[in-house]
């Protein structure tokens, strides 16, 4: 029995043991320290993956961006075609134009420079599939000779009737067919709706004349002007359009041009059409408060001259070709290619580009643009 005795004791024993380990209690969570060492390697991760994210997204805006521009190359193409091998006026500034709303004298231009400044990106709506917004269009905005004033001063009901702020208030009455938005004119990496001001400014007319910049502005105000659809592309007018004297570094697109694709000597595949422009600082005292935020309208976008290089800044100078991209701009030439132009490159050869009639042929590859 004593034996029997001993046995069982031990037996007992081991069951206790046994049952003992089985019910410890259960570790759970992390310890401070491992906490903010996973919270350390999740900072890094994210350090290392985002400026490739960012990079990625950036590749694909630059992707839509040329494609944007192939679109409007090729449509301009298409237009010339389809209207006896001339392309689509920078602007039309018509010798005839009145302007009949509430703007008191002086405040715009008068005959001929009165109206109505319709962009060279409006003539091509049809053929970056647009025809209805184009329909929606009086044609009088298109005819050369018409007498139809500036489109953003003769369209009732006006700022002034509005509830426009005075201090926000230029007389100006727009149609708001003008307020649709076409993304084909819009570079994604430049959110261009996003100007921070009411008293920011939308221009809704900006093209060359001869020698100098034609610009006009509507205030960037909730409801009346904010809304108007924007674009970051625009015709280039060569070194500063056709001013005389300069005549073989005249672009294609300026005030009334009726450029024949024969007019383009040194080749439409080695003349720029379109530019990219960004959104920009109005930097010099003017009407303009110094310092205020511009951005482009399709309607208003006519043509840029190229005389003062390109912007390396953004947001840019307003009287350059710029974009949102890090190091580059992107370009449309005459027969739909399209180019990216280094910002920091030799300015020179890009006016060379710019011009029909120089008779030189820059190949931006071969200088490690």
């Amino acid at each position: 029995m004593s034996g029997y005795a001993s046995f069982f004791s031990f037996s007992t024993s081991w069951i206790h043991e046994v049952t003992t380990v089985s019910r410890s209690p259960r570790r759970s969570g992390f310890t401070l320290i491992e906490l903010l060492v996973v919270i350390a390697i999740i900072a890094v991760l994210i350090g290392l993956l985002l400026p490739a994210v960012q990079k990625v997204r950036e590749s694909a805006a630059n992707s839509q961006c040329k494609n944007n521009l192939k679109q409007i190359g090729l449509a301009a193409h298409a237009y010339a075609g389809a209207n006896d091998q001339r392309f689509p006026v920078g602007a039309n500034v018509s010798p005839n134009a009145k302007n009949t709303g509430v703007a008191p004298p002086g405040w715009i231009q008068s005959a001929p420079y009165a109206g109505p400044y319709t962009s060279v990106l409006a003539y091509i709506l049809p053929y970056v599939e647009q025809d209805n917004l184009y329909k929606t269009i009086p044609q009088t905005y298109f005819n050369t000779t018409t007498t139809q004033g500036a489109w953003a001063y003769n369209t009732a009901p006006y700022d002034t009737q509005s509830g426009v702020p005075a201090q926000y208030q230029n007389y100006t009455g727009y149609p708001h067919w003008a307020d649709v938005h076409v993304k084909t004119y819009e570079c994604p990496s430049d959110d261009v709706y996003t100007l921070p001001t009411q008293g920011d400014a939308v221009i809704d007319a900006y093209f060359m004349e001869p020698g100098q910049i034609w610009i006009d502005y509507v205030y960037n105000y909730p409801g009346f002007g904010h809304e108007m659809g924007a674009s970051n592309y625009i015709g280039c007018a060569g070194y500063l359009g056709n001013m005389p004297g300069y005549e073989k570094y005249t672009g294609i697109y300026y005030a009334g041009s009726r450029t024949r694709v024969t007019d383009v000597k040194d080749g439409t595949s080695n003349t720029i059409a379109f530019g990219e422009m960004a959104r920009s600082t109005f930097g010099t005292p003017g009407q303009f408060t110094p310092g205020s935020m511009l951005r482009l309208t399709w309607m208003g976008a006519g043509s840029m001259p190229t005389a003062w290089g390109v912007s390396t800044t953004w947001p840019s100078e307003w009287y350059k070709f710029s974009s949102a991209h890090t190091s580059w701009i992107n370009f449309a030439y005459a027969d739909g290619s399209v180019r990216s132009i280094n910002k920091n490159g030799d300015s020179t050869q890009y006016i060379y580009a710019s011009g029909m009639n120089d008779g030189q042929i820059v190949n931006f590859n071969a200088l490690g643009y």
